[in-house]
């Protein structure tokens, strides 16, 4: 089926919420409880789980879907690990190094499959390389997918982290810290950051992947455990985002943009810095291996060089497999 089919099917569910989505038949009875856990406070990436909510597309899928905010990409692969919530929306370069720590995940969808993680810095200080960082006060925080990279980025451009004057402040703190002027830059996904210090402090970015090391961004995982238990209505969900993210790409932004607003009335959302974010991350839905794949698709190529990766920067150990991350199981209709 061809993902503009797929978008026209949306658009009408979207438009009357009873009916079907796409070639997903409506399921009206026995709503199974789903509890979601998103990486962060609202922002542009969730956009498609709050459209989604809001036209009762989970609803028409037979799902009753409790849809959490949360404090980083860290503490939720934890809370998944502990069975406390059923799915997260996180960064899976991250999923990967906490898998070898011992938590039992699996990516289940895969939107943002280019890295997007950087280091933004303010566009008036010039700095162009890695190396420009030295001296400079850098900000972060301790459960950001970042915190398992900056070493291996700081050794990969020949630094250490008595390099930079890195400091780890509150999640709610970072991009004030910068836009206030307190810092010189900060650490985290460039087309989340720079639309946010867009009005204020326009930044630069320092992309990691440019520094060799690159893994997949954002997508949705669970536990073996959980797909055991609730496989089917997973897979609905799953289903459900592939296609609002099909949506939102076909010319549906604003609508998008509207529903974050809606669904987090008192999180004094700025829609022009939720439209930027959104529109910057078209560009990161696309593989670094394979063009025109459709959105949710993850492939051995990205994941083979993501290892390659983790393995060379000791993330991870050597002897890991494409499979022992990901599945598309989830994905066919």
């Amino acid at each position: 089926m061809k993902r503009r089919t797929l978008s026209q099917g949306l658009a009408a569910m979207l438009a009357a919420p009873a009916l079907s989505l796409g070639s997903l038949p409506a399921r009206a009875q026995g709503a199974e409880k789903l509890r979601v856990r998103l990486d962060f406070s609202p922002w542009g990436l969730h956009a498609a789980m709050h459209l989604a909510q809001q036209k009762g597309l989970f609803k028409a899928q037979g799902l009753d879907v409790e849809v959490q905010d949360g404090t980083g990409t860290i503490s939720t692969l934890q809370l998944l690990a502990a069975d406390q919530v059923d799915i997260g929306q996180v960064a899976l370069g991250t999923m990967a190094v906490a898998k070898e720590n011992g938590l039992d995940l699996v990516s289940i969808a895969g939107f943002a499959r280019t890295g997007d993680l950087a280091v933004m810095v303010d566009e008036t200080l010039g700095v162009k390389t890695p190396r420009d960082l030295a001296g400079r006060k850098i900000v972060c925080f301790t459960t950001s997918p970042w915190a398992p990279f900056i070493e291996p980025f700081l050794k990969a451009n020949g630094m250490s982290k008595s390099s930079i004057g890195l400091v780890m402040v509150a999640p709610s703190a970072m991009i004030s810290t910068y836009a206030s002027g307190n810092s010189d830059g900060f650490m985290s996904q460039a087309p989340f950051g720079q639309p946010m210090v867009l009005k204020t402090r326009k930044s630069s970015a320092l992309l990691l992947g440019d520094s060799g090391i690159s893994f997949p961004s954002y997508g949705l995982a669970a536990t073996p455990k959980a797909l055991a238990a609730k496989r089917d209505a997973i897979a609905r969900f799953v289903q459900v985002q592939v296609r609002t993210w099909q949506y939102i790409y076909d010319g549906h932004i604003e609508e998008a943009v509207g529903a974050v607003v809606a669904q987090r009335p008192n999180a004094r959302l700025d829609p022009e810095v939720l439209r930027g974010q959104i529109t910057a991350y078209r560009s990161f839905f696309e593989s670094p291996s394979a063009r025109n794949q459709p959105f949710g698709v993850q492939n051995d190529a990205d994941w083979t060089a993501a290892i390659r990766s983790m393995e060379q920067t000791g993330q991870i150990k050597p002897g890991h497999k494409p499979s022992d991350y990901y599945t598309n199981a989830l994905l066919a209709v």
